[in-house]
Formats: structure tokens, C-alpha cells, sequence
């Protein structure tokens, strides 16, 4: 009898001795299911289940994947009193990349009496919604008839699972008229029209470059172009959208203008007419056309002419009066031809067009207008000399 007691006495030391760290007696996380790329809170409740008080009491997460603790991820709550009880807050990320599962949040709780602690296993579900992709972005939307140019189309996915072995592909927009003729598109790809991707994780984005072709004939317009996006969600079925991008066809205008006639002398002093000859080099039509001149060597009359519309390759004219300085010397007089338009983006633009026209000085001009002696007159008197100086030495010898 008097060995049992002892042995009861010793169980008990040894107890208080090696006495078990606090107990993890709930764990609890909102919200419920956990989101993949989300956050979540994560409750800890730690309970001291006997009579003696535990010191340096510690909580801590694992951080295995999917789960990412925010700030601290080991927690003192100090002592706690026997038969105490506490709740541990946590912040915790989930991977973007975890599936639509149930996974395993590590917990442990150690204390000075046991440094070897508690480990507890906590279920954490996991249900996102399906994996959503859209054409967020496309780097250009204006393109110009004849162009080729190479876009960059950006995918995102706003759904909050992962989308696995992403396709994009850029589909045919043909039109079928009623008698089933198949009227090709204006813009079209060059090379392949499909692009791989590959993961894209929930919230992300990915781009991809496409090369299109603009037709040379394509109408000034607006366009509209399917974008599909292909995609295989966390379960393996394939699934996919369709996202429209809009392009504007728009042609820059490029007017030029020429010299085309002078009536008058172009003498200094003189008023002349002269009509300049403008011309659409772009491939964009201007509208609202407004023409006039000025002079750097005189005056001009200062009126402003009316145009209208210059399509792409059109011609149009108008005359101005110009009037030469008195002092001018004899050589070239830019023209400034100041033209204002409206482009195919409604912009008004204005530019200023140098022409050249050779104007002379009043010395040069009287010159020029009195005139000199003519081919016949100098043969004429080359003629008469020779007859005098073959007279002159005939007499000479006689």
C-alpha cells in the first residue's frame, strides 16, 4: 500500500513537472470558403486546461502553401491562468494559384513548461468562383489605311480561380450578304491570329502582341473586332469569352501646295495675281479647308478663301493679289500659304506651306520689260560692220 502512494505521489510531480502546453480548442476563419488571392481572418482559441498557470504562452501559423501570414506570424500572449482561455487573431493570404479544395492550416502552442508544444492540423476550405478572362486593353485603336502595325491586347482575369493554358485568338468577321456573298473584313492579322498564354492567375493580366494588316481601300470608319479567349478552368472543362475591341480607321491629312500661275511682272513696286495650287497628299480627307497668302518680300491682299473639302489625291486652287516692295532685291519671295482644316478626328490644325516665286528689282525690271536687241538686229549689224571694214580696206589698197 505504502509503495502505491508513493508511486501516485510521483505521477503527480512528474505531471506538474511535464505538464502539457494549453490546448487549441477552436479555430475559425472568415470568410467561409476562403477565396483564392484573398484575405482572410484566422481565430485561434488556446485554452489552459489545469490547475497550474502557463508562462510565454506562444501561437503560430505555418506558412505553407496556399497560406501566406500577413505580419506576425508567431503570437505572445504571455501567461495565462489555469483554466484560462484566450482567442489569437490572424491575418492570412491565399495563394491566387490554390484550387477549389480543402487544405491544412498548421497550429501550434508552445510555453516555457513545453517547448516542444502542440501541433494542430486546422481545415481551411477553399472555393473561388469560376475563372473569367476579358480583353481589358489594347495598346493602339487607331490605325490608318495600307498600315501594318503590331498591337498588344491585355487578358485579365476577373474571376477569382485560375484559368490554366489561356488561348487568345482573334476571330474572322466576315459578312455574308443576302445573295451569300462573303464580304471580307477591312482589318485583318498578319501571321498567326492565335496567341498562347498559358496561367493566368485570378486578378491577373498577360498580353500578347498580334500583327494586323489595315486594307489600303478600307473606308474611313470605325470598326469592330472579336477577341475570343479560350481557357480550362481548376475542373479541366474548357471554357471561353468573347471580348470586342474597337479600332478607328483614320488616314492623316497632308496638304501641299505649288506656284501654279503668275499674271503680272513680278517687279518690285507691282501688284501681280498669282494662283496657288493646293493638293491632299495623306490618305485622310480635310474638311473645312480655309486658304490664304502672305508675302516676306510685300503685301497681299490678306483674304482668306474658302475650300471646302480636299479628299485624299484632290486638287484645289485660289488666287491672291500680291503686291512687291519698292526695295526689293532681285530673287526668290517665299509665299507662306496659311491653310486651315478639320482632320478625320474633327481636330482643328493649321500649317503653313513655303512656295517660292522669283520676283526682280526695279533695275532688273526695267531691264527685263525695255528689253535688249534682238538675234536679227545683231546679225543685221554684224552684217553692216563687216561690209564697212571690207569697204575701208578695199579703198585702202586702190
Amino acid at each position: 500500500m505504502r509503495k502505491i502512494l508513493t508511486v501516485l505521489v510521483l505521477v503527480m510531480f512528474l505531471g506538474a513537472a511535464f505538464s502539457a502546453a494549453p490546448g487549441i480548442t477552436q479555430v475559425s476563419y472568415n470568410p467561409s470558403p476562403a477565396v483564392p488571392g484573398s484575405t482572410i481572418q484566422v481565430l485561434v482559441q488556446v485554452e489552459n486546461t489545469e490547475n497550474v498557470a502557463k508562462t510565454n504562452v506562444t501561437v503560430s501559423l505555418d506558412d505553407d502553401y496556399p497560406f501566406k501570414v500577413k505580419s506576425n506570424s508567431e503570437v505572445n500572449v504571455g501567461t495565462l491562468a489555469a483554466h484560462a482561455k484566450t482567442t489569437v487573431p490572424f491575418t492570412v493570404y491565399i495563394d491566387p494559384s490554390a484550387e477549389n479544395t480543402t487544405y491544412m492550416l498548421n497550429v501550434r502552442v508552445v510555453t516555457d513548461q513545453d517547448s516542444v508544444g502542440r501541433l494542430v492540423p486546422s481545415s481551411i476550405v477553399i472555393s473561388g468562383e469560376e475563372p473569367n478572362l476579358k480583353v481589358v486593353g489594347v495598346s493602339s485603336s487607331k490605325l490608318i489605311p495600307g498600315e501594318e502595325k503590331q498591337i498588344s491586347l491585355t487578358v485579365q482575369n476577373v474571376g477569382t480561380s485560375s484559368a490554366y493554358d489561356v488561348v487568345v485568338e482573334l476571330q474572322e468577321d466576315r459578312t455574308v450578304t443576302s445573295t451569300g456573298e462573303v464580304v471580307e473584313r477591312e482589318i485583318l492579322p498578319l501571321g498567326t491570329a492565335t496567341k498562347y498564354v498559358g496561367t493566368v492567375l485570378p486578378g491577373d493580366q498577360s498580353s500578347v502582341m498580334i500583327m494586323v494588316s489595315v486594307n489600303r481601300e478600307a473606308d474611313l470608319k470605325n470598326y469592330t473586332l472579336p477577341v475570343t479567349v479560350s481557357y480550362r478552368t481548376p475542373a479541366g472543362a474548357r471554357e471561353s469569352t468573347t471580348s470586342y475591341i474597337g479600332f478607328k480607321v483614320s488616314g492623316d491629312v497632308s496638304i501641299d501646295a505649288t506656284l501654279k500661275e503668275i499674271v503680272g511682272s513680278a517687279v518690285a513696286g507691282t501688284q501681280n495675281t498669282v494662283t496657288i495650287e493646293l493638293f491632299n497628299k495623306g490618305a485622310g480627307k480635310a474638311e473645312f479647308v480655309i486658304a490664304s497668302l502672305e508675302a516676306d518680300c510685300g503685301t497681299t491682299d490678306g483674304i482668306k478663301e474658302f475650300i471646302g473639302t480636299l479628299e485624299p489625291n484632290d486638287v484645289d486652287s485660289f488666287r491672291s493679289e500680291v503686291t512687291l516692295g519698292k526695295e526689293i532685291a532681285t530673287g526668290d519671295c517665299v509665299l507662306g500659304v496659311n491653310i486651315e482644316y478639320q482632320d478625320s478626328d474633327a481636330i482643328t490644325k493649321n500649317v503653313t506651306v513655303p512656295v517660292s516665286m522669283m520676283a526682280y528689282s526695279a533695275a532688273d525690271g526695267a531691264a527685263l520689260m525695255g528689253g535688249g536687241p534682238d538675234i536679227g538686229t545683231i546679225i543685221i549689224v554684224i552684217v553692216v560692220i563687216a561690209v564697212i571694214i571690207w569697204w575701208w580696206k578695199r579703198r585702202k589698197r586702190k
